[in-house]
């Protein structure tokens, strides 16, 4: 290691420590420990240009160990980011660029959104599957860069690692390359506490090139580096850097106690002597760290200046591809030819989907996704199109195996690269798996879709582990993501309508039974929050709310109501409950305000009372194991048993 790289590495471990000091909040240790493997990256390895944040073609740089934010903060200050030193003094404050953890884009430089540990590593899998699909259909003149990952113990421990760490094996992603800070230190102390596999050997069995290199020296890390590019063709790259937490922090060096603390100011003016820079100058800057960063620099805008003019002569020369990258990255889809139903036939709404995204899969070339091994059950395949595989690197079907937590940190990792409008797909009930990924896709508003089948106790014979009760009511408490049940093939049409726009994540509730095809049914996105699918005059008797597979009920359960009780119903049919933006349904409720509003859902139904409707049929138990009819029987979800609770809630109401 040179004088200057030493510096450098120095100033990062400073600026870190003084950053989280400032704060009196955060994660010091590891930034100190892993500044030689950021040090490596951004001034020996990754392709980058500062100036232009959003190059199709950049090096993608993840910190899957979100809690080091500090270390990825310094690194866009020092390396001339759009990144000021007041946003390093303002780590952690209220409404401050630099938050606790790294947020999709809160600075430029910043991929995803880190802090679930895995969540990251999984994201880069999903990148570099991206950037794989649109070099063999574009070119490398366009397309040819790395994903490039920094990852720690706790992400070693987390099971989404295993899971997408096996897909990326199988997959041969041999541009993913993760550097994993392996410090033996996690918040409770050393992590022979929990972890005692080798974890080498675990990733050499799913088919990655494994070296191990000191971290703390970036000459060793870029050997590394170089060895896994030049040993591990054809596999992705686990670069293991043995490194000490919070190097050079004195009496907290090598301590569990500088993982989630300040080290105190103490320490810090003992680093500050030993570094010789000024004992109470805070956030101070060697010149010649400076002076060594910009040359680095020049380099950099170099090579984004000589893909810049290759891109255009590529422009030029190629109209078609061209026009297809246009169209890709704009995600901007041709004239879609949606299919159409005859009212009064049956279809399971999964199986209206599928007939839907073959549509828009013809239309739209940036659609590419799959399921968690459930493609034949979600109706998720698209006709005609190749499964992707290192063979067929382009192909639109993607096989993430029985891994759905880690498919949905792919497809957040596929929308994020950029070029695709991805989706991922299982049963309803097993969106738990997936939580977190469907959270983070909300919180960093990517343009995702999740098709979501099996969504109610009508899955029958499987039982209550298989059926969904509280799943669509949870989804829907989360913000920015948009929860949809449609009713039949029209509303189906709808949701897709509404998802290919939305600037965020939607969740499809899909059935497994068939539905009818309603004669009245709106396939216009702006009628998914609430409209009314059957008039009852000016003033009627109740107003029945429902969404998905229980519409045709309360239609027919109106019917049952006015032949033979005489009351008079009005049906609305809500696909989209959303209590952020409710759209029409206030308007449909407050123009009825005599009416006994009931809501009808199978499930909890509990978010339908902030919208002002009191009466609720649904579940507050799990369901039953039988055929799906003699189920609903059971559970009173038959129009008949609908009509009978009405009329008693209108009948308790009147007394």
């Amino acid at each position: 290691m040179n004088d200057k790289a030493l510096k450098t590495i120095r100033q990062i471990r400073m600026l870190s420590a003084e950053t989280v000091e400032n704060a009196k909040s955060g994660h010091p240790g590891m930034p100190m420990g892993a500044a030689a493997i950021a040090y490596a990256l951004y001034h020996h390895i990754m392709k980058y240009d500062p100036e232009h944040p959003d190059w199709v073609d950049r090096d993608r740089f993840i910190l899957s160990a979100g809690h080091a934010s500090a270390l990825l903060y310094t690194m866009l200050y020092l390396y001339g980011y759009e990144v000021s030193l007041e946003d390093l003094k303002n780590f952690r404050r209220l409404g401050s660029r630099t938050p606790g953890h790294p947020e999709f884009w809160c600075l430029p430089g910043v991929e995803t959104t880190t802090g679930p540990l895995g969540a990251g590593f999984s994201n880069g899998v999903g990148m570099a599957l991206g950037e794989r699909r649109l070099r063999s259909i574009l070119g490398e003149n366009v397309i040819n860069h790395y994903t490039y990952v920094l990852s720690s113990d706790g992400d070693m421990m987390e099971g989404i690692v295993y899971e997408a760490a096996s897909f990326a094996g199988t997959q041969k992603l041999d541009r993913l390359v993760v550097f994993y800070d392996s410090n033996r230190i996690s918040i409770e102390g050393n992590t022979d506490l929990a972890l005692t596999e080798n974890v080498a050997e675990r990733f050499r069995a799913m088919n990655w090139y494994v070296t191990e290199v000191d971290g703390t020296d970036p000459d060793e890390v870029v050997e590394g580096w170089r060895r896994s590019m030049k040993e591990g063709q054809g596999m992705p790259k686990l670069i293991i850097c043995h490194t000490t937490i919070a190097m050079d922090g004195g009496p907290k060096e090598g301590s569990e106690k500088s993982h989630g603390s300040p080290l105190g100011e103490d320490v810090l003016k003992e680093m500050r002597r030993k570094y010789g820079y000024p004992e109470d100058e805070w956030f101070h800057l060697d010149p010649d760290v400076r002076t060594h960063i910009e040359k680095r620099l020049v380099e950099l805008k170099r090579q984004y200046q000589e893909w810049d003019a290759a891109f255009h002569e590529w422009r030029r020369s190629d109209h078609d591809r061209w026009t297809l990258y246009r169209r890709l990255v704009g995600k901007i889809s041709g004239e879609i030819d949606y299919p159409t139903w005859e009212p009064g036939s049956m279809e399971a709404t999964r199986k209206s989907s599928g007939k839907i995204l073959n549509a828009v899969a013809k239309a739209m070339p940036a659609l590419v996704g799959g399921s968690g091994d459930l493609a034949p059950s979600n109706v998720t395949w698209l006709h005609d199109e190749e499964a992707m595989d290192d063979s067929h690197p382009d192909g639109r079907n993607i096989h993430f195996g029985i891994r759905e937590h880690a498919m949905g940190g792919i497809v957040n990792g596929l929308a994020l690269h950029g070029g695709h409008l991805p989706y991922g797909a299982t049963f309803l009930v097993f969106s738990d798996y997936m939580r977190a990924p469907i959270r983070l896709s909300a919180l960093m508003k990517a343009h995702v879709i999740w098709i979501l089948t099996h969504d109610s106790f009508m899955v029958g014979e499987d039982g209550p582990t298989h059926q969904p009760i509280e799943h669509v009511d949870s989804l829907r408490l989360i913000p920015k993501l948009k929860v949809i049940r449609p009713a039949d093939g029209n509303e189906t049409v709808a949701a897709y309508r509404f998802a290919l726009t939305y600037n965020g994540p939607t969740v499809l509730a899909l059935t497994r039974q068939s539905l009818p095809q309603l004669a009245e049914s709106s396939r216009v996105p702006e009628n998914l929050t609430g409209y009314v699918l059957k008039q009852a005059g000016s003033d009627p008797d109740i107003q029945l709310f429902a969404s998905g597979s229980e519409v045709h009920m309360a239609l027919e359960a109106a019917q049952i109501l006015e032949k033979e009780e005489g009351y008079s119903v009005e049906v609305i049919s809500v696909p989209l409950l959303d209590l952020s933006d409710p759209g029409n349904l206030p308007a449909l409720i407050s123009r009825r305000e005599k009416a006994i509003r009931i809501a009808v859902e199978a499930g909890t139904t509990r978010l339908f009372a902030s919208f002002g409707i009191p009466h609720r049929i649904g579940l507050s138990r799990f369901g039953e194991s039988g055929p799906g009819k003699d189920v609903a029987a059971h559970l009173g979800f038959t129009p008949r048993g609908i009509a009978e609770r009405c009329k008693d809630i209108v009948l308790r109401e009147r007394e």
